[in-house]
């Protein structure tokens, strides 16, 4: 599914980015962006289902626009 390849693409952007600014490991990483358990973000970066809700959380918290988690942005500085 086109949206779910956009949305793991995305999130491992934005762990790498977390860890890149320190915040390193899936604990500390679903503590700041809340509203996630250690597990289930966990689950997600191994290709488990990222719901709408979890997508919109995270546009939120980043200040992202709606619908960014559902695109791909190759000339993204996020995902250099």
């Amino acid at each position: 599914m086109p949206v779910q390849n956009a949305r793991h693409v995305n999130l491992r952007a934005i762990l790498a980015q977390l860890e890149a600014d320190g915040v390193a490991g899936y604990a500390e990483q679903a503590q700041y962006l809340g509203n996630i358990t250690e597990g289930r973000l966990s689950a997600m970066d191994r290709g488990g289902a990222i719901d709408v809700m979890f997508a919109e959380h995270v546009e939120w918290v980043l200040h992202r626009r709606r619908g960014w988690m559902d695109e791909l942005h190759s000339d993204d500085p996020l995902e250099a």
